[in-house]
C-alpha cells in the first residue's frame, strides 16, 4: 500500500462537545454560555451567559441554541446574579423552536 496512514492522534484527542453549552438567542443580542441546573420537571433551569450587557430582562423570550443545534423557545423568569464576565438566569422552556 502506497497511501499514508492517517493520524489517530488527531481524532483521540479531540473531545466530545460538552452538552452544557449552547447559545442564548435574544431579539437583542446573543450570549455563549452554559446550564448551570435543570430545577426539578417544571421546564426551568439556571443559564450562565457570558459576556456583557444588554442583558436579556425578565420576561425577555429568547431561544436557547444546545450543542447539537437543536433549538428551544424560553422565557427569562428571574436575574440571579451578575459575575464579572457574565451573568447567570433563571429561565422556563416555553417550546420547541421551528
Amino acid at each position: 500500500m502506497t497511501g499514508q496512514q492517517p493520524d489517530d492522534r488527531a481524532t483521540a484527542s479531540a473531545s466530545p462537545p460538552d452538552p452544557r453549552r449552547l447559545t442564548a438567542h435574544f431579539p437583542e443580542h446573543a450570549w455563549p454560555g452554559r446550564i448551570v441546573a435543570l430545577e426539578g420537571g417544571r421546564g426551568q433551569m439556571r443559564l450562565y451567559l457570558e459576556g456583557g450587557p444588554p442583558w436579556p430582562l425578565v420576561g425577555a423570550e429568547g431561544d436557547l441554541e444546545m450543542h447539537d443545534g437543536a433549538r428551544f423557545g424560553v422565557v427569562v423568569t428571574e436575574t440571579l446574579a451578575m459575575r464579572e464576565g457574565g451573568a447567570e438566569f433563571r429561565m422556563k422552556l416555553i417550546d420547541r423552536s421551528r
